[in-house]
């Protein structure tokens, strides 16, 4: 009678430290992810090593700095975006406003009715340059922004670099005409070379006309071809005001006028949409350049195969 009484009590105060036991763990536990989505929601890992004893505490603690990491990261994904397009939308504003306010003013003049006819036909000749002008920076926004976003796709094939070269020199010869510049093509050899001969041509065709926008009046713009092992390089230099070499990075990006462009017509679209066609072809860009002197822009494309 005794020992089924002793054994009576011994359960029951198991069962009463078993209960206990069972409630601080249960607490330390809850208390522990309590912890946890605290610092999930405050956007920090900063988590002690108290909540990562246990083992299944440690596999919620990593899960929850997973969760941390990725919020952080989409913030900061985010936030660059916006900025990035405040800085396209205000750039864009800039570039528009002056051929804008130009159409404005000489179409006020116009509708004034006290102009002669030389000056009707100036105004007239400066409003439809500025409407080209306009056209052509609406056109370029649109390539431009569907090859960031992906839908337009370059499909780069094994083709001769010679048809390619010979249209976008086809694309710029009036401009150069006006000015009497001659484009001069050392001899070379044809050669296969990876690259979506459309898109190629359009990005050519951007440095050449930059090329003529900066050469002097008369002057000759060299064009080389130089096969390597791995790349094809391209050349087209001017010898023109030239690019100071703290610009020579800069003057890829959006919207970019070098220090020597005062003057010349251009909303600094050309060279940064040539870059992106050919980067998207896995070929490069660079610039070397002696500010008086020349400019050489080096286009690169991968060799094709037979």
């Amino acid at each position: 009678m005794i020992l089924a009484i002793s054994i009576a009590l011994l359960a029951a105060a198991l069962c009463a430290f078993v209960s206990w036991f069972s409630y601080r763990y249960v607490k330390r536990s809850f208390d522990a992810m309590d912890r946890i989505l605290d610092g999930v929601l405050a956007r920090h890992a900063d988590f002690s090593m108290e909540t990562t004893r246990d083992n299944r505490l440690s596999k919620l603690t990593h899960k929850a700095i997973k969760i941390i990491q990725m919020s952080t990261i989409d913030v900061k994904q985010t936030k660059q975006e916006k900025e990035t397009i405040q800085s396209f939308l205000s750039d864009m504003s800039h570039q528009m406003k002056t051929p804008l306010s130009g159409i404005s003013m000489y179409t006020d003049l116009l509708l004034e009715g006290n102009t002669t006819a030389d000056e009707q036909q100036e105004f007239l000749t400066r409003i439809k340059a500025g409407t080209e002008k306009l056209q052509w920076m609406m056109v370029s926004l649109v390539k431009m922004s569907r090859l960031e976003v992906g839908a337009i796709e370059l499909v780069p094939v094994s083709a001769s670099i010679k048809p390619t070269l010979s249209q976008s020199i086809s694309d710029v010869y009036m401009a150069a005409s006006k000015k009497n510049i001659t484009i001069h093509t050392e001899p070379f050899e044809d050669v296969l070379l990876l690259h979506d001969r459309k898109w190629t041509g359009e990005a050519l065709a951007n440095l050449l006309e930059n090329a003529v926008k900066y050469a002097p009046a008369g002057s000759v713009i060299q064009l080389s071809v130089e096969a390597m092992p791995i790349y094809t390089k391209i050349n087209i230099t001017d010898y023109g005001p030239g690019i100071d070499p703290d610009e020579w990075n800069a003057v890829f990006k959006r919207f970019y006028r070098g220090r020597n462009a005062e003057g010349v017509e251009g909303a600094g679209l050309g060279l940064f949409l040539a870059a992106m066609i050919v980067q998207k072809q896995g070929g490069y860009i660079l610039v070397d350049s002696k500010p008086g002197r020349y400019t050489t822009f080096s286009l690169f494309l991968q060799n094709g195969k037979k």
